[in-house]
């Protein structure tokens, strides 16, 4: 973590091998609270070399930087309820690895 962006890594997992491939980096702006995404191409590819889609993501450019004030549904839907206003979606999102049955995502702090 450095002062001022928190980084999480879209990791998309092989059900075959179990590896992990980066295919993206969520970035949060702690100081104007602004959440980035931005895929990166060269992962991506190594990924769908062995079945990754992209077609599964809301994200399908890989040349944009998606900006948002608020953490996009795919990020948000992997984070329990809270009602504290104390609550850090991102902070979650680090330590529970926005692990879903419903797909092959994890978010990881290192690459």
């Amino acid at each position: 973590m450095n002062g001022v962006m928190d980084f999480l890594y879209l990791k998309w997992v092989d059900e075959k091998t179990k590896e992990k491939y980066v295919i993206g980096a969520l970035c949060k702006d702690k100081i104007n609270n602004i959440y980035y995404f931005k895929l990166n191409e060269d992962y991506t590819n190594k990924a769908k070399k062995c079945g990754f889609s992209t077609s599964i993501l809301p994200f399908d450019d890989v040349n944009k930087i998606y900006e948002s004030r608020i953490l996009f549904p795919l990020f948000s839907l992997r984070v329990p309820d809270q009602d504290s206003d104390e609550f850090d979606e991102f902070e979650t999102l680090r330590k529970t690895k926005g692990i879903s049955v419903k797909d092959n995502f994890i978010l990881e702090p290192e690459k």
